[in-house]
């Protein structure tokens, strides 16, 4: 196994013989036999423990082990010790989420402090093998199947190649000692229930399951590598971001023949279920109703005309400022703003108001129920919110939509879309200021 684990390192290219590693050391049999590899190997490494205190006297024995160990493969030694329950109180997630938070928080930190390439941890491949089925279980796509990156970031999982059978048996081989924790032999658990019981069980009849699984995990991540490609490149043609909202366009997605798998690999990311995603997906085949919202934890979609919109919930629009002078407006972030004695024909971003005309202190809002403008060519007044249904906008940009009012409550400028026609700029005024939206 030392060979196979050293081969694999380097044909993987997971670190390097000069890399500062942390490995996560927990006491139990595979990150203790991960140590061991690693100091055989010639690695520069440290052992970082976390005592949670969730199995009181045994818990301390744990990191007294570990304490031994890093003095025996003569190591530097970390430990952290954490209020599990309190966090989890806090969060209200499972003791299981507080331990996983509290732990990679505090690695996290020793990377950053003690200016560490990598962590370490001692997953190996039957971790693999049972994240497969606990996600065939909750239902999932190819990506579910393809099993635990060797590398994240800045996390590697040397042992993913190896089984626990040959873990096992390399510890037994080299007398290595090792702590074992009595809740992994409880079945409560999903995942210990799926070791304890049903893996054994498809081991009686398929004595090479475990590896045989491996192997399919493998082509899994392979053909995954090609759906992705797929999915990246199809999302360049249908998909755009502007302003910090995603567009997808509805036209196109109606064409597609995966367009279940589009709008998966695209939303559950931002947080939508399965459910939402098959409603939306019959309602762009039916050409549905508009104007629905679907709503995640992070995001908000919005079903319109031509696209779907998709916002991140919280990203309002800015209050209203309130600007007392020429000097103040040119400090404003939101324009660049020069006093100018020349009128050219504006672009859809520029306005020329006659400085004579500007009343302070000027507004910029967002739209109000019942406002009222004259559009720029036009001689009677419209209602803002006419104005916007005829400019197609969506949602999110109708609520964003920001207005410059004059001091005598009367609206200069739909910023970025009409002027009013009160404000047409006399060509024989030479004192004019001139406006450009910054995007």
């Amino acid at each position: 196994m030392l060979r196979a684990f050293q081969e694999h390192i380097a044909t993987q290219k997971l670190f390097e013989p000069r890399d500062k590693l942390l490995v996560a050391i927990s006491g139990g049999i595979d990150s203790v036999v991960m140590a061991h590899l690693l100091k055989k190997s010639g690695f520069h490494f440290s052992l970082a423990h976390c005592n949670f205190g969730l199995r009181k006297k045994d818990s301390d024995y744990d990191e007294d082990f570990c304490r031994q160990l890093a003095k025996t493969l003569e190591v530097e030694f970390y430990t952290g010790s954490f209020d599990v329950k309190a966090f989890q109180k806090k969060n209200k997630v499972s003791v299981q989420m507080a331990a996983r938070e509290l732990r990679y928080q505090w690695f996290s930190e020793l990377l950053k402090k003690k200016k560490i390439s990598y962590l370490l941890t001692a997953h190996h491949g039957n971790d693999v093998i049972e994240t497969t089925f606990i996600n065939l279980l909750r239902g999932t796509g190819i990506n579910g199947l393809k099993g635990i990156p060797e590398k994240s970031g800045q996390i590697v999982r040397p042992l993913l190649s190896f089984t626990k059978e040959e873990i096992l048996a390399y510890a037994t081989e080299n007398k290595i000692s090792f702590r074992l924790d009595k809740s992994n032999f409880e079945d409560k658990y999903e995942r210990n229930f799926l070791r304890l019981n049903i893996l054994p069980a498809f081991k009686k009849l398929h004595p090479n399951v475990e590896r045989t699984i491996l192997n399919n995990v493998a082509n899994f991540k392979e053909e995954a590598g090609i759906v992705n490609d797929y999915i990246l490149a199809t999302l360049e043609r249908i998909a755009s971001t502007n302003k910090g909202m995603l567009y997808l366009d509805k036209k196109m997605l109606v064409k597609e023949k995966y367009l279940k798998t589009i709008l998966h690999y695209s939303l559950a990311p931002l947080g939508f279920n399965a459910t939402q995603i098959s409603d939306l997906e019959k309602n762009i085949s039916s050409n549905g109703l508009t104007g629905k919202s679907l709503l995640s934890h992070t995001h908000t979609l919005t079903i319109d005309r031509l696209e779907l919109v998709v916002k991140k919930n919280g990203a309002a629009a800015p209050g209203e400022i309130q600007i007392s002078s020429v000097a103040q407006l040119q400090k404003c972030s939101l324009f660049k703003v020069i006093k100018t004695g020349s009128f050219e024909v504006p672009a859809k971003n520029e306005l020329y108001v006659e400085a004579a005309k500007l009343v302070f202190p000027l507004l910029i809002r967002t739209r109000l129920t019942g406002d009222r403008f004259m559009p720029f060519g036009m001689k009677g007044f419209k209602l803002l919110s006419d104005f916007l249904k005829e400019q197609k906008l969506n949602k999110f940009e109708k609520e964003s939509c920001k207005l410059l009012v004059n001091g005598n409550g009367e609206i200069i400028w739909i910023i970025g879309y009409r002027s009013d026609e009160r404000y047409k700029v006399n060509l024989k005024n030479k004192e004019l200021i001139k406006f450009t939206l910054v995007e």
